[in-house]
Order: C-alpha cells, then sequence, then structure tokens
C-alpha cells in the first residue's frame, strides 16, 4: 500500500492512501483514496503521520477520522444497542443521564474520537450524588465507548482504568436506618389492614414475602396458591402503561415461599373486591391478570385504565400509610430490610432468610449481620457446654 503528501497551506497537510483499484456502477475501473487532513508542523511530521497511518491500515487497526461527538454517539449507542437488548428500566435510565447529565456538561460536545481518559475523569468527578450514581454514570460511558471500538469508531476505549472516588455503597448501614422493629412494623400493618383491600393486601405481602417492588408489581394470581398459602416470584414488571412489560428478577431466578395466613386472608379480601371491579367494568377493564392493578383512584391521566399495572402503592400510598401509623419514616424497600432483619432476630436459619428473599447466604450475612448481635456469644457458650460441660 502506497500513500502520498500534499500541503493544503501552512501547517495543514492532506495524507492520500491509495487502495487500490476497484469496479463502479457503470464497470469502470477507479482509483480508491482515502484523504485524510492533518496539522503538522512540516512534511517530516506529516510524513511520520502517514507511515502511522499506512502501518495501521495494514495491520488493520486504521480507525477513519470522525467528527461525530460523544453526546451523538451516545444518542446513536442508546437507540440501536441499548433500547433492543437492555431492560426499558435500564433504557430510561441510560436516557435520564445522557440528556439531563452528560448533555450538559463540558464532556459533551467533544469530538469521541478525541475524547482522553482525563476528560472522563474530569466528568465523573463533577456527578454529585452517592457512589452507586458516579458507578452508574461510569458504567454508561464505558459500554458506550467499547461499543464505539467495535464498531470502528475508536481504537481503544479511554474508559480503563480512570481514577475516580473509590467510595463503596454501605448496605449494611442502609438496612439499619430503612428499617422497622417489630413493633414498628405491626403498627403499620395495623394501620394498613383500615386501608382498602388492595393497599392491605399489598402492604402485608411486602413485610411477609421481602419481595422487591418491581416483583410485587409484576406478579400475577397465577403465582398465588391461595389454598396452599404459597407464591412463586418468577418476574418483575419492567415497563407499565397500556402494555405493560414483564422481565426476569433481578437474579434471573425464580423462587417459591410460603405466606403468613393474616396475609393470605389480605389476599383473598383483595382478590373477591378486585373480581368485584372486573365485573361492574367487565368491558372496559384491561385484564393482565394482575394481583395489584389500578382501580378508579388511579385513573389520573387520559390514558389510564382499570386493569393496568400500578407502581403508586409502594411511593405515595406507603409513606401517606406510614405518616398516619406515626413510624419511622422508611424507604419501601426498607420493607424488605425489615422482614429479612425480623427473620434472623426471631432465629430463622440464615439459608432460609436468603432463599425467602432471592439473595446469597454470603450476601445476606454481610449486609444483615447486625440482626445477629448474639450469635457470637451463643456460639461460644455452646461450644463451652460441648468441651467443658458434665459428662
Amino acid at each position: 500500500m502506497r500513500g502520498s503528501i500534499r500541503q493544503r497551506y501552512a501547517g495543514s497537510y492532506s495524507l492520500i492512501i491509495d487502495l487500490g483499484y476497484a469496479i463502479d456502477a457503470t464497470g469502470k475501473r477507479k482509483r480508491k483514496q482515502r484523504w485524510i487532513t492533518v496539522r503538522c508542523k512540516n512534511r517530516k511530521e506529516a510524513q511520520a503521520k502517514l507511515t502511522e497511518l499506512l502501518h495501521a491500515s495494514d495491520s488493520g487497526t486504521f480507525v477513519e477520522p470522525s467528527k461525530v461527538t460523544l453526546i451523538e454517539w451516545l444518542r446513536t449507542w442508546l437507540e440501536k444497542s441499548v433500547k433492543p437488548l437492555r431492560r426499558p428500566t435500564t433504557w430510561r435510565s441510560y436516557k435520564s443521564i445522557i440528556e439531563g447529565h452528560i448533555a450538559k456538561a463540558r464532556i459533551a460536545l467533544i469530538p469521541v474520537q478525541r475524547i482522553r481518559s482525563s476528560d472522563l475523569e474530569r466528568y465523573l468527578a463533577e456527578v454529585s450524588g452517592a457512589a452507586a450514581t458516579v458507578a452508574v454514570h461510569h458504567a454508561l460511558l464505558h459500554g458506550a465507548l467499547r461499543k464505539a471500538v467495535k464498531d470502528g469508531l475508536l481504537r481503544a476505549t479511554p474508559c480503563v482504568d480512570l481514577e475516580r472516588r473509590r467510595v463503596t455503597t454501605d448496605h449494611a448501614a442502609a438496612a439499619r436506618v430503612h428499617c422497622w422493629s417489630a413493633v414498628e412494623a405491626k403498627r403499620f400493618l395495623e394501620e394498613a389492614k383500615m386501608a382498602d383491600a388492595q393497599v392491605a393486601a399489598f402492604m402485608y405481602l411486602a413485610l411477609d414475602s421481602g419481595a422487591r417492588k418491581a416483583e410485587l408489581a409484576g406478579l400475577g394470581w397465577q403465582h398465588l396458591d391461595l389454598e396452599n398459602s404459597m407464591l412463586t416470584i418468577e418476574r418483575q414488571l419492567d415497563e407499565a402503561g397500556v402494555e405493560p412489560v414483564f422481565g426476569v428478577t433481578k437474579t434471573k431466578k425464580s423462587r417459591t415461599l410460603t405466606l403468613g395466613a393474616e396475609t393470605v386472608e389480605q389476599l383473598r379480601r383483595h382478590k373477591q373486591s378486585q373480581a368485584e371491579l372486573k365485573m361492574m367494568n367487565r368491558t372496559t377493564y384491561c385484564d393482565f391478570g394482575l394481583v395489584f392493578a389500578k382501580e378508579a383512584i388511579d385513573l389520573q391521566t387520559p390514558k389510564s385504565r382499570l386493569g393496568q399495572p400500578i407502581e403508586t402503592l409502594s411511593e405515595t400510598r406507603f409513606q401517606r400509610l406510614a405518616a398516619q401509623a406515626g413510624v419511622r419514616r422508611i424507604k419501601f424497600h426498607g420493607t424488605r430490610h425489615t422482614c429479612a432483619t425480623l427473620l434472623l432476630q426471631a432465629g430463622v436459619l440464615p439459608h432460609v432468610v436468603a432463599a425467602r428473599l432471592g439473595h446469597s447466604v454470603q450476601m445476606l450475612m454481610s449486609v444483615y449481620a447486625h440482626a445477629l448481635p448474639s450469635a457470637q456469644a451463643d456460639a461460644a457458650a455452646r461450644l463451652a457446654g460441648l468441651l467443658h460441660g458434665g459428662r
């Protein structure tokens, strides 16, 4: 492969790479060339650049010069790679970050091929929020730039081995803060019991099962066996709306657990109430078979219909009930922390609690070790009894 140089004006050169010949649409044999404009101090520097490009072209590592900016590439990647392949929740989260943060940052208008690690480090340093938030921004940029390499826009990604905040999220601290005592949980359920049937059933099931809110929102009646007090969690709601989208659970595994009699009673009451609502609105009810679905009070927009997935039970309704019960304000995810903590404090074996919540035992113990403050003392006492007790 050959190449040549032409000076455009002082400090600017055109590097011409000969790619041989090709037959065009008319059948004529035409010469193929690639012209690349570079800024160099002199012809010697331009020659060195040409040699580098010829070597890259021969070795298959040549990257066509492009003026595509980071924000342009991110929007393309979001629609072509993320939207069709990832969860709708992931797509929405990434879109929010791209349009709400990156698009407003200085890095947005830098051509992708000119971005350096220092540019990415500066952007991540300016991201406000917890360490987990910064980690999501980093994962987004890393995925997008790695795809740019695969598509031939970059030779190598600059999003590797970046210096950034290394603060780790303290899940155990969050579990202690957003957790009710048995007294608080009981008071909350007493208040929930006086609410309408759906709200009561939702709150009872949340504390009894420790299920994630997306799992509860995606729960269908086919997943409940009320006769045998059994619940199977095998999917979650990924996207609500006119046509809801369901996906596998966070761990991509299903689990089956037994429910308490009080929870089953509330679910029976709710099922009867929902059946009556369906009967009264049988021509307009959008029946997706959901346990928890929109009722008349939830129709706040023109597109809202009875039977569509509902997401406000874990938000406004939950916080309103907590305030009415006079208990500490916690995140809805705190019902999961409360379930795990109370089970461990009641002496339920860790592997049983882990299976109920869809955790690994290792993760469970790293987060909820505080729920077993006397475990070591009890172990020592039992061992002493075996070693030094009477014969």
